[in-house]
């Protein structure tokens, strides 16, 4: 039986692998649509399950969707490789070498995005601001003051 890092790491692998091979951008066209109807549909059953008052996913709801959120940024990852390399027409040795230095996108993308989204919005003043707001200030004073804008 397969532990959980090799279902994980398989299944990422396997939906990479069929992005990165579609011959033509018409296939890499079609097939990307296809995955994102199935995935939205498979997300708006998930949530409307989860409104419902007696909504129990048990203990592998939370891995059924970390699998399926990585499987869907595994394959973007491969659509983004393969659209550019063949945006760029490049030779089969090149593709090759580039669609498989690509694996490792998928995962610096769940390591480092943590990061960099929460550095660009402190270099960007998102929340930062609004930080210093006391309760009782914000009755006495307008949204503008609050918020930094004097």
């Amino acid at each position: 039986m397969l532990d959980l890092g090799s279902i994980f790491l398989g299944a990422n692998l396997v939906t990479y692998a069929i992005a990165v091979v579609m011959p033509t951008w018409r296939w890499l066209l079609a097939l990307t649509l296809v995955v994102a109807v199935v995935s939205y549909t498979g997300w708006l059953r998930h949530w409307i399950a989860l409104l419902l008052p007696i909504a129990n996913e048990g203990p592998g709801g939370g891995l059924a969707s970390a699998l399926a959120l990585g499987m869907i940024v595994t394959f973007a990852t491969g659509v983004v490789v393969r659209g550019l390399t063949i945006l760029l027409g490049l030779r089969r040795g090149y593709v090759v070498v580039i669609c498989v230095a690509g694996v490792a996108l998928s995962p610096a993308i769940f390591v480092y995005a943590p990061e960099l989204i929460t550095r660009s919005s402190q270099l960007l003043g998102w929340g930062s601001s609004t930080a210093t707001c006391q309760p009782d200030r914000l009755q006495r004073s307008s949204s503008a003051e609050c918020y930094g804008r004097h």
